[in-house]
């Protein structure tokens, strides 16, 4: 714009601006946490800064003669009642015209469509596919491009109609995934193919008139980094072509990863042309030569993310992230003109044409080094680099090497992909592949075993790192390479990095090396990077976090909701569906982490819930991704992450856990607001800054504010921050109240936006604190088992990474506390044993969430414990969670059975049919449910049942497993007759159990049994079921 160059600094949070002609940075402004997209409004009047993390848009001045020149003067955010955020994760920006701009949202796969007047969300546009990120408006068309679109591979299921009518069909897919959890794929072919029938929908075009859907096309690419679209509407997306299938007939053919040929993607521009309504087949541009023929030492362009065009629509400039390059293209042939080394990780394009059209300089954002390159593209075929600008950068330096051998693409033996390429942005590529994953030593296995990309995100105390429990494991036992044999340890559980440089150079030892082709490094290891570089990999594997909850309340309280999904999670839904017995979802899924190693039987990891809701892709062979089985099922056929997670044991309130559970931030971290004089009276304003104010006073977050003064056409710029009780200058020579901040903004005298910030304590050194129960970390338990209130108010549990000075948290409030070890120093406690003293007892009995937090550092995951100090709230209604009315498969969702004498089980008109024969058990054929008790605390059981002839069952609660000791005093007995009757039993439980049940014993007599309005109340009567 003018004379003025804008770059995202995404690691400083602010928006640096760079004179074109001096090339410096000659001011900055501080945007929200973790900027990553910026468009100018057509008129020039405002540049928009998407904030990744904030959840925002800040809406920048940049009318030269505006006293707000350069000052961030609105803040576009979307929020509901319960204070959460329904923008999350922006990425891609764009404007139609001065009115309207669209805002991708990424993780939400939808657009937001905003009133660029109001700076409003007034609609959002559904994407039917994974992670839209690039949107580009061009001549009244909006292009938008998901990232994560997929290229139609899945493992080579199918219903049993169709096994062996194809090369795609070699396993019947119900047997070996509905019927039967084989986790091992043993005794079948398991082979990663192309099904024609999954979709892949990659680019959506939309009219920007009336936001209606013109076109989808197909099959432009699989991990879509990059748009341009030219003046006749020919598009032009950098991508990368994922060759999974390459060597996928690891089962029909026994393929290994010889048959990939160190090309795991093919670098490519896809051109499309959109000229009216309807947009043509998809052309590729290879960038390089195409397997079996590798690109010359130094001529990769691997990960093509940046695209732009010249105004001539001649030239395609373009970066390649992974090795560093920005190159040029003809748009007509598709040849490569040129290319130039620039920063690391180039990504970010600003192009400037000459008054022909032709390209002239390409400004580029290296996001590895947080530089800015300068090309001179006056010969296109020659781009030449002119100079470098250095933008401030606070990354942990060892973090920040890490970075750039992660995303260097000269890891791999052919320099065409990097260990970036497979985990973008630390995530997952959402794909299956055939590795060297060892073949499991059981009967049946046959076959590498494809597997699916894991995330990045979260290794830090989640070792081993792999689905097959093998690479840096510091506990050994049982993996799938030996399930029947313990192995020893391969690193260090007291130095972490140990066990993420065993993963480095394992990886650059097999998945990054061509088969007989691998180098030595400096240390004589197979694969490429140094000893350095190894080291910083190692060490920036081990920084790489979730992102902060997603839906995460701003007051940082669970909604009710969410505190049920943990409770649900943990005690009540379990992964044996029907089966009576079966471990509940948080007892392999558990604490700290929702994830543990080396399950028993397999050797496997159990996959973890963090982050769930940016992950369609699931379990380690993403065997529930067959399009049959989804089909089955009537999945939605944009495969929404919800429903697909529904499929592995979700519920409603399970994914609120998953939303809402912490990642290591408070909910007020990130969270803006920007006082304007459309903003400052607003309720939501202030219900903000109550938020962000509460956090802050706790030391949750440090609120910082920047902004201007105005007095008419002059402006002073002001930085402040919360101190507690006023808002203070940076020098403290002068303070504010809330009220009079709210006044000078509603008059016109202030543009300010606040900012929840980080501590201090963040970074690779401070680790997020962790939180369990009083057995190994690593390990699956039986039960979940979560610390109870002693009646000196102390909890006694399990914790790691916690510093002297931690601050006590209870249902997201600070509280008056301490943290402690049992014996020891924190924070190397013996055994790593924590006791938690409380001043005070929560208000009311049950079950509460413990946080600590370190001193100007990260929070800990939320733990679950339970307290009997003070009654627990009475729990109005039915407390079996499910209801008692039997409709839409809820008995088969919701409910235990025993079926050693059942004949069948059926739901009609909300009621229960149990057919049954008779047995010298009764509880051989048996129906139960999950359900929480309380000491002292009187129950009633209530039902309506009948029987076809006359007979008698039980009805009872117990333990649950293991011993399922009855807690109701006795069996209470009913006699059916064939009418329906009412029966109730009222009881009193001596004992808190947390997992216990309701059963009914059915197989007294072979008479079916029919059910109606199941309830259990608290209290002598029967209520509403």
């Amino acid at each position: 714009m003018g004379n003025r160059i804008y770059a995202t600094n995404t690691p400083a949070d602010t928006l640096d601006i760079i004179d074109r002609s001096s090339r410096s940075i000659v001011s900055r402004v501080n945007v929200g946490v973790d900027p990553v997209g910026l468009a100018v409004k057509p008129d020039g009047s405002e540049i928009w800064v998407t904030n990744h993390i904030s959840d925002s848009v800040s809406v920048v001045d940049t009318d030269a003669a505006s006293p707000t020149f350069h000052q961030v003067i609105a803040t576009i955010q979307d929020v509901d009642n319960d204070l959460s955020t329904t923008f999350d994760e922006p990425v891609g920006i764009a404007f139609a015209n001065d009115s309207k701009a669209y805002v991708a949202l990424s993780t939400d796969n939808q657009v937001a469509v905003i009133n660029v007047e109001t700076y409003t969300v007034t609609r959002r546009l559904s994407i039917s596919a994974q992670d839209p990120r690039a949107v580009t408006v061009r001549n009244n068309r909006l292009y938008v491009t998901p990232f994560e679109s997929n290229n139609r591979s899945q493992l080579s299921g199918c219903t049993q109609d169709k096994v062996g009518t194809s090369d795609i069909c070699t396993f019947d897919a119900v047997e070996h995934v509905f019927s039967n959890n084989n986790v091992l794929s043993t005794f079948y072919d398991a082979d990663i193919i192309i099904n024609p029938d999954l979709p892949d929908r990659d680019i959506f075009v939309f009219n920007t008139a009336n936001d209606l859907l013109i076109d989808t096309v197909e099959t432009v690419g699989t991990l879509l980094y990059g748009t341009a679209v030219d003046s006749n509407g020919t598009v032009f997306v950098a991508q990368t072509d994922a060759r999974n299938t390459a060597n996928g007939r690891a089962g029909t053919l026994k393929e290994g990863l010889a048959e990939m040929d160190n090309r795991a993607f093919l670098n490519q521009i896809t051109r499309i042309a959109c000229p009216n309504a309807d947009c043509t087949a998809p052309v590729f541009y290879d960038l390089e030569p195409v397997p079996p023929t590798h690109p010359a030492p130094g001529e990769a362009l691997a990960t093509p993310f940046g695209i732009q065009i010249s105004d001539d629509d001649t030239t395609l400039v373009a970066t390649a992230a992974g090795s560093d390059r920005l190159f040029t293209v003809s748009a007509d042939a598709g040849t490569v003109l040129g290319s130039v080394g620039v920063g690391a990780v180039p990504r970010g394009i600003a192009l400037e044409s000459n008054a022909d059209g032709s390209p002239a300089v390409a400004w580029v954002l290296n996001v590895a080094d947080n530089t800015v390159s300068v090309v001179d593209l006056t010969d296109p075929a020659s781009p030449l680099l002119q100079d470098t600008i250095i933008m401030e950068d606070p990354t942990h330096p060892v973090v920040k090497q890490g970075r750039i051998a992660f995303n260097d693409a000269d890891a791999s033996t052919t320099g065409t992909f990097s260990c970036e390429s497979c985990h973008p942005d630390g995530h997952t590529d959402q794909l299956i592949w055939v590795l060297e994953t060892p073949i499991c030593d059981v009967p049946g296995c046959t076959q590498i075993a494809p597997r699916l990309t894991m995330p990045v995100r979260g290794l830090r105390d989640t070792q081993p790192y792999h689905w097959d429990g093998i690479p840096g494991d510091p506990y050994g036992g049982n993996n799938t390479r030996s399930i029947n044999a313990d192995e020893t340890p391969n690193c260090s559980i007291d130095d972490p990095v140990t066990c993420t440089r065993h993963l480095v150079n394992g990886t650059l030892a097999t998945t990054m090396c061509e088969v007989g082709n691998c180098s030595l490094n400096d240390e004589g290891l197979n694969g490429a990077l140094d000893s350095p570089a190894r080291d910083a990999l190692a060490t920036f594997l081990l920084s790489v976090p979730f992102p902060p909850a997603k839906t995460r309340p701003y007051h940082n309280e669970l909604t009710d909701d969410a505190r049920f999904g943990f409770f649900e999670f943990n005690f009540i839904n379990d992964a044996g569906g029907r089966s009576t017995g079966a471990q509940t979802c948080g007892a392999c899924h558990r604490p700290p982490f929702l994830v543990s190693t080396n399950t028993p039987g397999t050797g496997m990891e159990a996959p973890t819930w963090r982050g769930a809701y940016d992950r369609w892709m699931i379990t380690p062979q993403a065997r529930l991704n067959i399009i049959d089985l989804l089909n089955i099922v009537n999945m939605d056929s944009g495969f929404p992450e919800e429903n697909m997670w529904e499929l592995a044991g979700s519920s409603a309130s399970i994914w609120q856990m998953v939303v809402q559970g912490s990642t290591g931030y408070s909910g007020a971290f990130a969270r803006q607001v920007t006082l304007n004089p459309q903003s400052a009276d607003e309720t939501r304003t202030r219900d903000i800054l109550d938020s962000l104010e509460a956090s802050a006073i706790e030391g949750g977050v440090q609120l910082q504010g920047h902004g201007a003064t105005i007095a008419g056409t002059a402006a002073s710029d002001l930085s402040i921050y919360f101190n507690g009780s006023a808002y203070a200058t940076l020098d403290d020579t002068e303070s504010f109240t809330r009220d009079e901040l709210i006044t000078m903004a509603s008059a016109g005298e202030l543009v300010l936006t606040l900012t929840g910030h980080a501590g201090t304590r963040t970074d690779v050194e401070n680790p997020q604190p962790a939180l369990w129960g009083l057995d190994p970390l690593e390990a699956q338990t039986r039960e979940m088992v979560i610390p109870f209130l002693s009646d000196e108010l102390t909890l006694t549990l399990s914790g790691r990474h916690i510093q002297a000075g931690a601050s006590v948290y209870i249902n997201g409030r600070r509280v008056n506390g301490s943290v402690a070890c049992q014996t020891g120093t924190l924070d190397n406690c013996t055994d790593e044993i924590i006791l938690v003293t409380l001043t005070e007892a929560p208000t009311n009995g049950g079950w509460h969430f413990l946080q600590v937090q370190n001193v100007e550092g990260l929070f800990s995951n939320d733990m679950l414990f339970f307290s009997e100090q003070n009654p627990m709230r009475p729990r109005a209604g039915n407390i079996i969670a499910s209801g008692g009315s039997f409709n839409s498969g809820q008995f088969g969702r919701d409910w235990n059975t025993v079926e050693i004498a059942a004949v069948s089980f059926s739901e009609s008109g909300g009621q229960l049919h149990v057919q049954t024969d008779e047995s010298d058990e009764p509880w051989h054929t048996q129906i139960s449910h999950n359900v929480l008790v309380t000491g002292g605390q009187q129950y009633t059981i209530c039902y309506r049942a009948r029987a076809d002839a006359g007979r008698i069952i039980t009805a009872y609660t117990d333990t649950n497993l293991d011993s399922y000791t009855n807690t109701s005093g006795q069996q209470f007995q009913a006699n059916l007759t064939t009418s329906f009757q009412n029966f109730e039993h009222t009881f009193t439980i001596a004992e808190t159990d947390l997992r216990g049940r309701i059963a009914f014993d059915l197989s007294q007599s072979d008479e079916t049994v029919h059910f109606d309005h199941i309830g259990m109340f608290e209290g002598d009567a029967c209520g509403d079921p």
